[in-house]
């Protein structure tokens, strides 16, 4: 098989979430025309997602990895065929040029032991945002510290992950194959849908919030929970679940637009949101938990910007000290 087989610009598309329906498709007939294309899709996202975060970029060996990709699913490739083709993908699709990065964990990637089942865990870095494609090309954003991992069969027929964290899934539509999120607290299943699922293990919560289609949500044991429509929100709480209407969906998912939402939020909660977003410890005196509820959004604001903005609406002083950031009330004059 040779590499310009390969739809380099639908599959550079979908990782930048940009990819038309046409795309989506092409892709698709892809993975379906040969068993061997979810392995070599899988190792191409695999290694994109760990290396994207990179910020030293140098020129790889790219013969050397493409032979290793090859290895992986048992192909020879045609070495006079490769200058050439990765010419032509690297102009029209340059963000799967980090696919290729040479490292150690893309080495790692690349020599998998053959058979037996191994995983691939992916990890948004604290204060990053991460987005990786599943060989189906089911799409998963994470937010800042979450973590992502799925077996080395994933495949158009056995879609299951396992998460950390808080992530929102964009799953492919497969009425004869659900997919399976196995978190802490419950496991959620769909046939095509998009959803939000966050777990807060400093607080012993979780929740998943339901965009579009729908989803069922089973215990660990897994029994069945409940049944999710558009706009509804299954919460586990104290060894209790509960079902409750989404007040604000914009808020709840404004992460993936790199954008805060707080809407009438307690101090204390919109803390907790500022030390995932920028990746800091916030030390806030207990005096102040609660004693202030908070409405605005954050953008492309540092943090610095966003303690002033505070600053000027509640009587607060702040230090920053690196990633250590203490706030106090503020002393009066006297």
């Amino acid at each position: 098989m040779e590499q310009q087989n390969i739809p380099w610009d639908a599959i550079s598309a979908r990782l930048k979430d940009e990819a038309s329906q046409e795309q989506i498709q092409q892709i698709q007939e892809w993975l379906e025309s040969s068993p061997d294309h979810p392995v070599i899709l899988s190792e191409i996202v695999n290694t994109w997602s760990v290396t994207k975060g990179k910020t030293e970029f140098y020129q790889p060996d790219l013969s050397e990895n493409w032979q290793k990709l090859m290895k992986k699913v048992k192909y020879r490739s045609a070495a006079k065929s490769l200058r050439i083709g990765f010419l032509r993908w690297g102009a029209a699709a340059a963000v799967l040029v980090l696919v290729f990065l040479v490292g150690v964990e893309s080495d790692k990637l690349f020599n998998k032991p053959t058979g037996k089942v191994t995983y691939t865990k992916i990890v948004a870095p604290e204060g990053n945002k991460t987005q990786i494609v599943l060989p189906d090309s089911t799409c998963v954003w994470l937010n800042s510290g979450s973590e992502l991992q799925y077996a080395s069969d994933y495949s158009a027929t056995n879609r299951t992950v396992k998460m950390k964290g808080e992530c929102f899934f964009d799953v492919v539509k497969d009425p004869q194959h659900p997919f399976i999120v196995q978190g802490s607290k419950f496991q959620v299943r769909v046939f095509g849908t998009r959803f939000n699922v966050n777990e807060d293990s400093g607080k012993n919560t979780a929740d998943v919030t339901l965009v579009s289609g729908k989803v069922q949500v089973y215990n660990l044991d897994d029994k069945p929970v409940s049944e999710l429509t558009p706009g509804q929100q299954l919460v586990y709480e104290k060894g209790i679940y509960h079902i409750q209407k989404a007040e604000n969906l914009e808020a709840l998912t404004a992460w993936l637009n790199n954008m805060l939402i707080f809407d009438n939020q307690p101090f204390e909660e919109v803390i907790h949101y500022l030390e995932k977003w920028y990746g800091v410890k916030i030390h806030l005196d207990r005096t102040l938990y609660y004693s202030h509820n908070y409405t605005f959004k954050v953008k492309t604001e540092s943090l610095r910007e966003v303690m002033e903005l505070i600053s000027v609406i509640t009587p607060i002083e702040y230090r920053i000290e690196g990633e250590q950031i203490t706030i106090k009330y503020k002393k009066k004059m006297k």
